[in-house]
C-alpha cells in the first residue's frame, strides 16, 4: 500500500509536467453553456449527459439542470443529448470562436423508463477528474428490492466499498470509516441524524428524491470536515406546470407527495410520510417495540432572470419508541432543517451558487420507572453559510472558489463509564476557504488541483489542519477507456459518543473535538480505471484500488478503570483494498455487479483490532427486467464475509458500589451478572447471504396511474447471525423471509 502511495504521488507529478509542457497548435475553439429541463413538468434535470460524438467532447448537467462544454473547435456540431427515462434528442449547433454560447433543452418522458443504451464515454463525462463519486438516481433506487419502504441509504449499501451490518439498520460504513464520518447534506442542510428509530431507514422519502451523489473519497475542494464519505441528496423541484401528486399506502406508514407551480415561475413540491401500523416493524427489527415516525420535505422555487433560481426548504422528522413498561426506557428524535439557495448563471461565464441553513437535532434518552439507566441528551445546533463562484473559460479550463462558515453548538448530557455526570455546552466555529482549478485544454488529459483550509486552525496550536491540498487527474485513453488518479487530505472536529463494542447503538451523542487537541485526519490515495465492454452495448465497468492513512482518531477507552481515566484515547488506522463495478444498462433489462475486497485496522498503542464493519468479501448483483408495458421486475442478491466480533469467555457478578454514598453500604450487596469478552473482535460471525424479489404492475386510467407492488426479502430464508446475547450467549438472527405490498396512485 506504502508502495502504492509513492506510485500515484509520482504519476501525478510526471503527468502534470506533461500537461505543462504541451503547448499544441493554435486554433479557435468556444464553449456552450445551457439548462436542460422536462418539457412536460418544467423541472431541470440533473445527469443529462450532452455529448459530441464526432469530438469525443461533453459534460453531464448537475443538479440545477447546468451544463458547460469548453475546447470545442468553432464550427457546427452535432450533439447527442441523452438520460435514462427520456427520448434521445440530437441538435447540430454553431460554436463561435472565442465565444460561449447558449443551448437550453427539453426532454421528453418516454414510455420506457430506460430508453437509451449510453457509452461509458457518455456516463464518464459526469465526474471527469472525481473517480470515486457515484450518482444515484430516483430510478436507481427503485431498481433495488423494497426493504419494507423504498429506502435511497439501501441503494447505496448496493456499491463497493459501502458496509452495512444489519438487515434490520439501514447504516452504513464506507471503506473503512467510521459511521460519523459520513457527512449527510440535503439541499445545502446537513442533518446529524437521517436515520429514522433503530436505523430501519432513512428519514428522506425516496419518492421526493431527485439525485444523490455519492463521494467515497478524494474529495474535491469544496468538500470537508468528514473523514469518509459525503452524501450529497437533492429534492425534486416540483411541477412547474401543473398540480400532481402521488399518494402511497404500505404495510408500514402512509404518505403524499403533492407539487405543482408558483406564480413567480417556479414551483413547489411538499412530502408528508407518518407511520400507521407498526406491527411489520416489530417483525422487521424482531421486538416488540412500539414505533412512531414521521417525516416532511418541502420546497418552494422562485425563477431570478434567465437562468437563475432561488430555492426554499426544509426537513422535519419525528420518532418516539415508547415500550409498553414503564421498566423500559424511552427514546426521542427529532430533526428539523431549513434552508435557503440561490443558483445563478452571469454573463454565459460566471456560476453562482449561495446555501444558507439552519439545522436543528435532538436526541433523548428517558429512563423512566428504569433506576438502572441513567438519561442522555445530545443537540446540535447548526448555523451554515456557503457560497461558490466558478469561472468558465471557452478552452474548457474552470476556476472555483468558495467560503463557508459553520457555527455549531452542542449540547450533550451523560453519565461516563466512571459513573459522573457530564452536561455540557460547547459552541465551535468552522471558517473555511477553498480554490480549485481544473484544465482541461490538454487533451486527452484533465487534471484539477484544489486547496482547502480553515481560516482558524492557521493560527491555533493545530495549524498543520489548515491546509488540505485536493488532487485529481484523468486520462482519457481512448473513447472507451480512462485512467484516473485522485489524493486528498480532510479533517474532521466533530465525533459521536458511542461503545463501539455495541452491537446496536440506540443513542449517539455528538461532540466538538477540543480545541486544544489535532483533528481527525485522513490521508485518501485512489488509483482506477473504467470503460466500456465493446462486445455488449451498454455494458461498462469501473475498477478501484484504495488507501486511507486514518490518524489522530478519536476511540472509546475500553481500559477506563477511575474517574482521572480518560473517557477517550487517541487511534490511528489504516484501510484499504480493491472495488470492481460492473453495471449494464439497456430499454428492457437492467443489470449490475459490485464486488469489494477490503481491510481495516484501527491502533491504540501498540493494541490493534479490526473494527466490527470489517468486512472482507462484498458482492452485490441486481438484476431488473421489464418482461411487458407496465411490469417491473428486480432480483438482488447479496453475498458479505463474517463480521468480526468479541467473543463469550465466561461471566461474573460485578458489584456496582451503589450503597458507598447513599449510606447504605455495600458489605452485603450481591452482585450483577456481566459478561467477559475474550480480546476485542478476534472472532468472526459466518458469512451473510440474502436474496430479495420484487414485482410491480402499472395499470394507467385516463388521468391517474396506480402501482401496486409485492417484495419478498430473503426469499430463501436464510438464517444470518446477528449477533450472540451477552447476557445468555444465545445466537440472534436477522431478518427471516419477509413479505410486504405496497400501494401508490399517482395523478
Amino acid at each position: 500500500m506504502k508502495c502504492m502511495k509513492r506510485t500515484a504521488t509520482t504519476a501525478l507529478i510526471l503527468f502534470f509536467f506533461l500537461l505543462l509542457s504541451q503547448t499544441g497548435q493554435a486554433q479557435s475553439t468556444g464553449g456552450v453553456k445551457g439548462i436542460v429541463s422536462d418539457s412536460l413538468t418544467g423541472e431541470r434535470l440533473s445527469l443529462v449527459n450532452i455529448y459530441i460524438p464526432s469530438q469525443g467532447l461533453g459534460a453531464a448537467t448537475d443538479a440545477n439542470g447546468f451544463f458547460f462544454i469548453g475546447n470545442i473547435p468553432a464550427g457546427k456540431h452535432t450533439f447527442r443529448i441523452t438520460l435514462i427515462g427520456y427520448g434521445m434528442v440530437t441538435r447540430e449547433f454553431e460554436i463561435l470562436p472565442g465565444k460561449i454560447v447558449t443551448l437550453d433543452l427539453e426532454l421528453t418522458p418516454s414510455v420506457l423508463e430506460m430508453d437509451v443504451v449510453e457509452t461509458t464515454a457518455e456516463r464518464r463525462i459526469r465526474y471527469d477528474t472525481e473517480i470515486s463519486t457515484q450518482p444515484i438516481s430516483a430510478a436507481e433506487i427503485s431498481v433495488v428490492p423494497k426493504a419494507v419502504e423504498a429506502d435511497l441509504f439501501r441503494t447505496i449499501a448496493v456499491l463497493p466499498g459501502v458496509v452495512s451490518t444489519s438487515d434490520v439498520s439501514s447504516k452504513f460504513y464506507v471503506r473503512g470509516g467510521g459511521g460519523d464520518q459520513n457527512l449527510i447534506i440535503l439541499d445545502g442542510m446537513t442533518i446529524y441524524n437521517p436515520f429514522h428509530a433503530l436505523g430501519i431507514f432513512s428519514i428522506f422519502d425516496a419518492d421526493a428524491i431527485k439525485e444523490a451523489e455519492i463521494l467515497k473519497g478524494g474529495f474535491p475542494a469544496q468538500w470537508g470536515n468528514r473523514l469518509s464519505s459525503v452524501i450529497n441528496i437533492r429534492t425534486r423541484e416540483g411541477n412547474k406546470n401543473r398540480f400532481s401528486g402521488k399518494l402511497n399506502m404500505s404495510q408500514v406508514s402512509g404518505k403524499a407527495l403533492l407539487e405543482g407551480p408558483t406564480p413567480w415561475d417556479g414551483s413547489w413540491m411538499v412530502s408528508v410520510r407518518k407511520s400507521f401500523f407498526d406491527e411489520v416493524l416489530q417483525s422487521f427489527v424482531e421486538q416488540e417495540t412500539p414505533f412512531d415516525f414521521y417525516d416532511v420535505i418541502g420546497r418552494v422555487n422562485v425563477a431570478t432572470g434567465e437562468s437563475g433560481r432561488l430555492s426554499v426548504h426544509t426537513l422535519l422528522s419525528g420518532d418516539v419508541i415508547r415500550p409498553g413498561s414503564d421498566f423500559d426506557p424511552e427514546y426521542l428524535w427529532n430533526n428539523a432543517a431549513y434552508g435557503m439557495s440561490w443558483f445563478q448563471v452571469l454573463e454565459n461565464k460566471y456560476l453562482l451558487e449561495t446555501t444558507f441553513s439552519f439545522s436543528n437535532f435532538i436526541g433523548e434518552l428517558r429512563p423512566r420507572s428504569n433506576t438502572q439507566i441513567t438519561p442522555r441528551l445530545s443537540e446540535v445546533n447548526d448555523v451554515y453559510f456557503n457560497g461558490s463562484v466558478t469561472y468558465f473559460r471557452d478552452n474548457g479550463d474552470q476556476y472555483g472558489a468558495g467560503f463557508m462558515f459553520r457555527l455549531p453548538e452542542y449540547h450533550y448530557s451523560f453519565v461516563n463509564s466512571a459513573n459522573f455526570r457530564r452536561d455540557e455546552v460547547r459552541k465551535n466555529s468552522e471558517t473555511g476557504i477553498w480554490f480549485k482549478y481544473k484544465i482541461k485544454q490538454f487533451r486527452p488529459f484533465s487534471l484539477e488541483l484544489g486547496v482547502r483550509s480553515d481560516i482558524f486552525s492557521v493560527l491555533s496550536p493545530n495549524s498543520a489542519d489548515a491546509f488540505e491540498p485536493r488532487i485529481g487527474f484523468a486520462w482519457d485513453i481512448s473513447p472507451k477507456f480512462a485512467f484516473k488518479l485522485s489524493y486528498a487530505r480532510v479533517h474532521q472536529r466533530v465525533i459521536t459518543i458511542t461503545n463501539e463494542d455495541d452491537v446496536v447503538s440506540l443513542f449517539e451523542t455528538w461532540i466538538p473535538v477540543p480545541e486544544d487537541e489535532p483533528s481527525q485526519q485522513a490521508d485518501h490515495y485512489i488509483i482506477g480505471v473504467d470503460g466500456d465492454i465493446p462486445a455488449v452495448p451498454g455494458l461498462n465497468f469501473n475498477l478501484q484500488a484504495y488507501y486511507k492513512d486514518l490518524s489522530n482518531l478519536i476511540d472509546y477507552n475500553r481500559d477506563k478503570v477511575d474517574a482521572d481515566d480518560p473517557d477517550f484515547t487517541r487511534a490511528d488506522g489504516e484501510s484499504y483494498g480493491f472495488e470492481a463495478f460492473i453495471e449494464e444498462r439497456h430499454p428492457r433489462y437492467y443489470g449490475l455487479l459490485s464486488y469489494s475486497l477490503s481491510y481495516t485496522e484501527r491502533s491504540i498503542g501498540d493494541f490493534t483490532y479490526n473494527p466490527r464493519y470489517d468486512r472482507r468479501h462484498s458482492i452485490n448483483i441486481i438484476a431488473g427486467w421489464k418482461p411487458a408495458a407496465g411490469w417491473d421486475i428486480n432480483v438482488r442478491w447479496e453475498y458479505g464475509s463474517g463480521l468480526p466480533f468479541s467473543q463469550i469467555i465466561g461471566f461474573y457478578d460485578r458489584l456496582r458500589f451503589n450503597g458507598l454514598f447513599d449510606g447504605g453500604g455495600y458489605i452485603g450487596e450481591s452482585g450483577e451478572p456481566y459478561t467477559m469478552l475474550g480480546p476485542k473482535n478476534t472472532g468472526r460471525l459466518p458469512s451473510y447471504h440474502r436474496m430479495d424479489v420484487s414485482v410491480s404492475k402499472a395499470f394507467d386510467f385516463e388521468y391517474v396511474r396506480l402501482v401496486a407492488e409485492a417484495s419478498v426479502l430473503n426469499v430463501y430464508d436464510r438464517n444470518n447471525m446477528f449477533y450472540y446475547d451477552r447476557t445468555t450467549g444465545e445466537r440472534i438472527d436477522m431478518l427471516p423471509i419477509l413479505p410486504t405490498v405496497n400501494l401508490r396512485v399517482e395523478f
